[in-house]
């Protein structure tokens, strides 16, 4: 991935996911996109949302855009998203965030 271009990954159960940060500042708003099967491509024009105050993370979840595609069906489970959006939440060093 592209660093300088805000364009990250951290590794979680089955595969990798890729995610962006856009803008700067102490407060943090991910958005979430619906799923299975989606990407964050369709949330793009959220990344306004961005800027000197803010910092905006757009992620795709396993199995959806530029992640990894995993062809393993067991992997499909509620609570291994939610181990994946805290994966992302300790690599990023969030005490807390908005969550979209």
């Amino acid at each position: 991935m592209n660093e300088e271009r805000g364009e990250v990954e951290v590794e979680v159960e089955g595969g990798t996911v890729r995610y962006r940060i856009l803008g700067e500042g102490d407060r943090t708003l991910v958005l979430l996109h619906g799923g299975p099967g989606g990407g964050s491509l369709y949330l793009k024009p959220l990344e306004r949302l961005a800027g000197p105050e803010r910092r905006v993370v757009l992620y795709d979840q396993l199995g959806c855009g530029e992640s990894d595609r995993p062809d393993n069906p067991s992997l499909w489970r509620a609570d291994r998203f939610v181990d994946e959006l805290e994966a992302l939440r300790a690599q990023l060093e969030l005490e807390a965030f908005d969550l979209y």
